[in-house]
């Protein structure tokens, strides 16, 4: 714009010169003529004076033209400066909004921050409090419920036994469409040990917790330590988002998920501990450490609920015998052969221990002493005609039992283990190969009977 002015203003300058001189020296012609034809005496001082006029009209022209084209630079230069100026302030007063709520997100991000480290910080504290794995997978679902409280999450913990991966708790908008189960090797994730993250609803994943209708992406983190899987966390949106979680949330969930699984880790490592400190590592069943409190238990569960518990001692017949004449390794043969046959032959609430060398406990909660009696018979008989056929036995090898129920013949836990004890030394002076049931003594009659 500037450009433009001054050279409209130079344009106008030159042609007023031009026009000037050029008028001049057309009326300097026209005298000189017009002098000569009259005979004029001095005639050629008037087109000096003219031409010192022109000169003069000219410069003093000039100068007011030069004062105008300052006048003008001068006001758009301040004109510019001013725009300048202003411009600068609402970018200044822009950049001045733009600080102030950045740093408000800044802070807010920072406090929901905080936030969620604090609850990882609890989760962790009640994570190392914990003594058992359905004390970890309880607080493990809580916890991540304030982690990660913003999409539809779901947390799934193994089921070994039944080679399922379980759903331990789910929540959000779509948490009601959740697998409850789904198979071990349908896991993509977990038998690669790696996050899966699909954010484009291509879907190349065959697991049925990400192909939900609802779903358009999804992140999944394996809760695994030591390549031993335990779980894993689903993180799905009904959107299309490349961003389901911004990187610091990411980060978190990934320490998260790794703390999580070190905490499994050491719960499963310590029950594999105590479970081979608490079965007796021949036959593979409890030992009288495991057996702990079990009968106890049983005693005061049968009291609360009206019904009868019995022991029943167990002893292999003649067994130094066996061991002296087929040698150690035949004996311990022998121990694992009955060991596993009344394993096979008793109920899922019924406990078995071996009591020390070739003794059995057995308890038998809601069992009656006639009940005990007539199954252990018929196992005991059973024994024998297996054992005369089986390879893994040098001979046939039979049992002596004795028996004791509470709350008839005692209620509390010592006693009743000692009177099933003093019914089997009974049974082994009647011959062996039998069950005895203990009888309170009476100043006219033992205190055995063979039932």
């Amino acid at each position: 714009m500037k450009r433009s002015v001054s050279d409209f203003l130079i344009a106008i300058g030159i042609f007023v010169a031009a026009f000037l001189i050029a008028a001049l020296t057309d009326l300097n012609e026209r005298w000189l003529a017009w002098s000569q034809t009259q005979g004029l005496a001095g005639a050629e001082e008037l087109p000096v004076a003219l031409s010192f006029f022109s000169l003069a009209l000219g410069w003093y022209a000039w100068r007011r033209w030069q004062d105008a084209t300052s006048s003008h630079q001068q006001l758009s230069e301040t004109v510019q400066q001013l725009q300048v100026e202003v411009e600068e302030r609402r970018l200044a007063e822009e950049h001045a909004h733009v600080l102030s709520a950045t740093k408000n997100e800044i802070l807010e991000n920072e406090y929901l921050r905080s936030e969620k480290l604090e609850q990882v910080r609890v989760m962790s504290d009640l994570l190392a409090s914990a003594s058992t794995l359905a004390e970890l997978k309880a607080i493990t679902v809580d916890s991540l419920q304030h982690i990660v409280p913003d999409h539809t999450v779901s947390v799934m913990f193994a089921n070994p036994e039944f080679n399922l991966w379980k759903n331990a708790g789910s929540w959000g908008p779509h948490s009601d469409q959740v697998h409850q189960e789904m198979r071990l090797n349908d896991c993509w994730v977990l038998q690669n040990s790696k996050i899966y993250k699909d954010l484009s609803n291509t879907q190349t994943m065959s697991c049925p917790q990400a192909n939900m209708t609802t779903i358009k992406s999804v992140a999944c983190f394996p809760i695994i330590c030591r390549e031993r899987a335990f779980g894993v966390l689903h993180i799905r949106s009904d959107k299309l988002t490349e961003n389901l979680l911004s990187t610091e949330d990411e980060k978190m969930v990934i320490a998260v998920c790794n703390s999580i699984g070190l905490h499994f880790y050491n719960a499963q490592l310590r029950a594999e501990l105590s479970m081979a400190s608490n079965r007796d590592e021949l036959t593979g069943l409890l030992n009288r450490r495991g057996l702990g409190n079990t009968l106890k238990r049983e005693i005061k569960a049968s009291e609360l609920q009206g019904y009868e518990v019995t022991v029943a001692m167990i002893d292999i017949d003649h067994f130094k015998q066996y061991n002296d004449t087929y040698g150690h390794q035949e004996g311990d043969k022998a121990l694992k052969f009955v060991a596993e046959y009344l394993s096979r032959q008793i109920r899922s609430r019924d406990v078995l221990a071996r009591y020390g060398g070739e003794e059995f406990i057995l308890i038998l909660p809601n069992t009656s002493k006639i009940e005990a009696y007539k199954k252990l018979k018929k196992m005991i008989a059973v024994i024998e005609e297996l054992s005369g056929k089986s390879d893994t036995c040098m001979r046939v090898i039979t049992l002596s039992v004795g028996i004791a129920t509470a709350p008839g013949d005692s209620t509390e836990e010592e006693p009743l283990v000692k009177y099933a004890d003093m019914a089997l030394y009974a049974a082994k002076k009647h011959g062996r190969n039998c069950v005895v049931g203990y009888k309170k003594p009476s100043p006219k009659r033992t205190n055995t009977r063979q039932i």
